[in-house]
């Protein structure tokens, strides 16, 4: 039986590893949920394979609260096949067990937008992977009609310390810590927002703890959006801009590129994601980019 009543599922990524911290700081002791044992000190492990429903029942038994934030390949193809597993398992267990389920999300399934990103803007998937995260978004829907709790923290493109996954980090940073240009994609004139892992965390594990976030969706805190050239500038580098020419070559040859090129929409136009409703409710504020960026730089 798991003996903790907050359990981090995908554990061993970024945000899961950030979500833990968070908790372990406001006094918990969460488990973690993942095929290997947690680095995080202070945590109980669990060994589950989410795709397996009844591991996912067994990791949540005795769990107050369960915050789903694994991460998959970033494949159209692996997203269709798994994660609908993952949230049926997710979903599955949280109602067997009465267990509130905080869900985190990205911005995929708004499709194009003109304007802010706001917990109101309508699902409007224009991508493979955006439908994919939008039939998610329905399964969590119907799951809450037969009585799930389920809570949902979105956030935007993501950057932090340790955050191998993140083009920003991947691109940028990496980048320029060696010495080279960072790289943007498109157009680096547009504004972007970044949402900062550690605030991510915070914010998940607020969602969890706090009454008033039950049953909502809510944006995680997010700073401004700056643009690709002044996130590089404030990094200490040079901007070189991958364009639509180069990314379409790459697509022929390269898997990423392939999967990169039809979100490529996210990098053409304003890209802002609003965050007022969370900051206002419960008085938390995003870090600061520039602290978010310094932070980062000091793991690269």
């Amino acid at each position: 039986m798991n003996a903790s009543q907050h359990v981090v599922l995908g554990g061993n990524g970024v945000v899961g590893r950030e979500t833990l911290s968070a908790l372990i700081a406001q006094g918990h002791t969460p488990a973690s949920v993942g095929r290997r044992p947690s680095s995080v000190e202070g945590v109980n492990s669990v060994a589950a394979d989410l795709l397996d429903s009844g591991e996912v029942a067994r990791a949540l038994r005795g769990a107050e609260v369960a915050y789903l934030v694994a991460g998959l390949p970033y494949s159209s193809r692996v997203w269709a096949e798994q994660w609908p597993v993952i949230v049926r398992n997710s979903i599955d267990a949280a109602l067997e067990h009465g267990t509130h389920l905080v869900y985190l999300d990205n911005v995929y399934a708004y499709g194009h937008v003109d304007g802010a990103m706001i917990e109101s803007t309508p699902v409007n998937p224009c991508s493979k992977k955006g439908r994919v995260r939008a039939d998610a978004l329905d399964l969590l829907e119907k799951a809450a009609e037969r009585g799930l709790t389920v809570t949902i923290g979105r956030s935007a493109d993501f950057y932090g310390p340790g955050a191998s996954t993140s083009v920003f980090n991947t691109f940028a940073l990496d980048k320029v810590a060696a010495g080279k240009s960072g790289t943007w994609l498109l157009n680096a004139d547009q504004p972007h927002s970044l949402t900062y892992t550690p605030d991510i965390g915070r914010g998940l594990a607020v969602l969890g703890t706090h009454d008033e976030a039950r049953g909502r969706t809510w944006h995680l805190p997010t700073a401004p959006a700056l643009t690709g050239r002044r996130y590089i500038e404030l990094a200490g580098g040079q901007t070189s801009v991958m364009g639509a020419t180069t990314l379409r070559i790459g697509a022929l040859f390269n898997s990423s590129a392939r999967e990169t090129l039809e979100m490529s929409y996210q990098y053409t136009a304003p890209y802002v994601f609003g965050s007022a409703a969370f900051e206002q409710t419960f008085g938390i504020g995003p870090t600061p980019v520039e602290e978010g960026i310094a932070a980062s730089q000091a793991k690269t």
